[in-house]
């Protein structure tokens, strides 16, 4: 799922379709802001770096935020503790939020 929305986003926001335009739709639910396409582009990002330094959290973070998955199912497809995944994901939230500001 990661990688279907990082994709939409990097095409939406390349050139050959419009660079960033503002695009017009008959569905207000379905139309995306340049914003959200660079935040998306930004936690990518974001998580790419995480996976460096702590490919376990970053495996975490996917699987609950793309993935949906809850503290129970991520603990169990990692073969962790759900007291690892909770303390994993107040890590790995802090890190990203800082990462974040800093890219903005």
């Amino acid at each position: 799922m990661r990688q279907v929305l990082i994709e939409a986003a990097r095409r939406r926001k390349a050139d050959k379709r419009g660079g960033g335009a503002l695009a017009i739709t008959f569905d207000d639910g379905l139309q995306q802001s340049t914003t959200c396409d660079d935040e998306l582009l930004a936690l990518d990002e974001a998580l790419g770096q995480l996976a460096r330094l702590e490919p376990r959290q970053a495996e975490m973070v996917e699987s609950r935020f793309f993935g949906g998955l809850d503290v129970s199912e991520t603990a169990q497809l990692l073969q962790v503790s759900e007291a690892t995944i909770l303390r994993d994901w107040r890590a790995a939230r802090a890190w990203l939020a800082r990462e974040l500001r800093r890219s903005s």
